[in-house]
């Protein structure tokens, strides 16, 4: 699948998905370009309680609030390092993914679902489309991300969050 030059991901010998990469955590992930809204430094987010620990709250993204996603968290239940919010067409509107480094845009080659991604158990298993590899790491590509429940789709559709004073 090709390796790392200068911390981006050297193009693919053999054509597959084209997928925007990033880190989650420990893990390789990967999203379908055509989910991809655009990427963008993290932005001020404000928690919304009552809602799964990955949701780590709403943000405004293009002058609308959207729910924000902790990509390691949601797969992996741990905390990571957030680098980058990537914002992605899901469900009942966009919403920002909150992620490690994102590596960049690439031809992937995937394992289909019913190989190495039937692993895969609850939430992830959900979201988790194929399988594929970085070198001698394992890939996961993501299916569109509808993981958001929909008492957080309702609250960001509810009063945007107050101003800073």
């Amino acid at each position: 699948m090709g390796g790392q030059q200068g911390g981006v991901l050297a193009p693919a010998l053999d054509a597959g998905v084209t997928a925007l990469v990033f880190r989650a955590g420990p893990l390789y992930c990967a999203l379908a370009l055509g989910e991809v809204v655009e990427i963008m430094r993290p932005l001020a987010t404000r928690p919304l309680a009552g809602t799964p620990l990955y949701v780590r709250g709403l943000a405004i993204l293009r002058g609308a609030p959207a729910p924000v996603i902790d990509m390691t968290r949601l797969l992996t239940g741990i905390d990571g390092e957030i680098d980058r919010y990537v914002a992605v067409r899901a469900g009942r509107g966009p919403i920002a993914c909150a992620t490690g480094p994102v590596l960049g845009v690439r031809e992937i080659d995937v394992e289909p679902p019913e190989g190495p991604a039937a692993l895969f158990t609850g939430v992830s298993k959900a979201l988790i489309a194929a399988v594929g590899t970085v070198g001698t790491e394992p890939l996961l590509l993501l299916h569109s991300l509808t993981a958001v429940p929909d008492e957080v789709w309702e609250a960001a559709g509810g009063a945007p969050p107050e101003a800073p004073s």
